[in-house]
């Protein structure tokens, strides 16, 4: 079945997926501010204002309301990322009312002692030491952060430790006074739920409860929008056995019609032990033990990455390898058999989504989000399938270059060789 959307008077907006043949719920509150929604003086406070709202409300202690779901049986959680801040679910089908209330509770009725406020400032600050101190995490915290200088992305979801050191309680107060509203709301249901019970539960735990009307928040993104930083090698010294290395390329954004293209290219030069990277860079040369890669797209652009880890007397050959696979590829392109694999992973991975409730309500509200529309599994399987060949080739060539990519580096000094050899590159 498809998702059905409501937009109610107050700008908040429902959307459901039946999944009849399911006995799971799972259970959206998904609100669209992240952290490049904060001012410069705000920076962590997406985030924070997260894990405050699990901290009681006027009538729930923080151990109420983990209880309460806990002895249901249910799975409560939240993320921060940087578009949104979401809130979620998974039970039986007879529990979604009891957890709509009690997220209801936390969204309208947050209240927390000083004291809680304060402790857990300090175990974010905690989560950002833990961040900084894995070799991986810290390596991708530069690249993107270098990438995105200047832009709204350009900061930590979790902000530093002076951030949060530096906020108090009204903060948090403010923050949710000022962004948690219904234009910014999405409520979503996936599962064994009809729409009928669904905007019962929404209009009785959300709708009712607001007093202004508005229309939604819309994002409306031109399809030219990218990114270009300026070429640059950046490192941390850290005391690891490995470099922990990562190349970002500038590519298209989340809404431009060249952004199927790229599942092409990143499955067949990085993703799994099929890729030409892992073949020629492990396989062959025993250089890693891991390379791979990935596509991360925003309204405002985004960027393909390669990374790997490896002794820091691999790291040369690594760099050198990884050049001329890519030049390669632009040459010759992709073979027949390559692009039939990605059509038949792309087409396996959707339909293994399409099997998890969870999956799916954190896809459709995202979706509703960033575009104000769901696009079907046929419409985005459509998609992928129309591309071909040249289509890889051409977009390849048109962004695979080194004259704004960004190399961020974690671990020991890198020797100068290493960097004489991303200055050729």
């Amino acid at each position: 079945m498809k998702p059905i959307i409501k937009v109610y008077p107050s700008g908040m907006r429902l959307v459901v997926q039946p999944m009849p043949n399911f006995k799971s719920v799972s259970t959206n509150i998904f609100i669209a501010v992240g952290s490049r929604d904060e001012e410069d003086n705000e920076h962590g406070l997406s985030h924070f204002v997260e894990h405050m709202l699990f901290k009681g409300t006027t009538t729930r202690s923080a151990e109420d309301i983990s209880s309460t779901l806990d002895g249901l049986g249910v799975d409560l959680n939240a993320y921060t990322s940087n578009d949104a801040t979401c809130y979620w679910t998974k039970g039986i089908a007879v529990n979604t009312e009891q957890c709509v209330d009690v997220m209801s509770d936390m969204y309208f009725n947050t209240q927390f002692a000083d004291e809680d406020f304060y402790k857990e400032a300090e175990v974010i600050v905690q989560e950002i030491h833990m961040r900084d101190d894995e070799p991986r995490s810290a390596m991708f915290d530069l690249a993107r952060e270098t990438f995105f200088t200047g832009t709204p992305l350009g900061h930590d979801i979790a902000g530093t430790v002076e951030d949060i050191r530096g906020y108090k309680p009204e903060d948090i107060y403010n923050y949710i006074k000022k962004h948690y509203i219904p234009s910014k709301t999405i409520v979503s249901f996936s599962g064994d739920i009809t729409i009928e019970k669904a905007s019962e539960l929404a209009e009785k735990y959300f709708e009712s409860k607001f007093e202004k009307q508005s229309k939604p928040k819309i994002k409306n993104t031109p399809e030219d929008s990218k990114v270009i930083p300026n070429r640059v090698f950046v490192t941390k010294v850290k005391d690891t056995e490995q470099h922990n290395m990562t190349l970002f390329f500038p590519i298209v954004n989340n809404v431009h019609p060249d952004r199927y293209i790229w599942a092409y290219i990143y499955e067949i030069l990085a993703a799994g032990m099929s890729s030409r990277l892992f073949s020629s860079v492990r396989e062959k040369l025993g250089l890693v033990y891991s390379i791979s890669g990935g596509v991360a797209l925003y309204d405002i652009g985004g960027y393909f990455y390669i990374w790997f880890s490896c002794t820091p007397n691999n790291t040369k050959k690594v760099l050198e390898t990884i050049k001329s696979e890519i030049e390669k590829f632009k040459q010759e392109g992709p073979t027949q058999e390559e692009m039939s694999k990605v059509r038949n992973q792309r087409e396996c991975q959707e339909l293994f989504n399409a099997e998890q409730t969870h999956v799916v309500n954190a896809r459709n509200a995202t979706s509703l989000a960033e575009f104000n529309k769901i696009k079907s599994l046929e419409e985005y399987l459509s998609d992928i399938n129309k591309v071909t060949i040249n289509d890889v080739l051409r977009v390849s060539n048109q962004y695979l270059k080194y004259d704004n990519a960004v190399l961020a580096g974690v671990g020991r000094e890198f020797a100068k060789e290493v960097v004489n050899t991303w200055n050729i590159c």
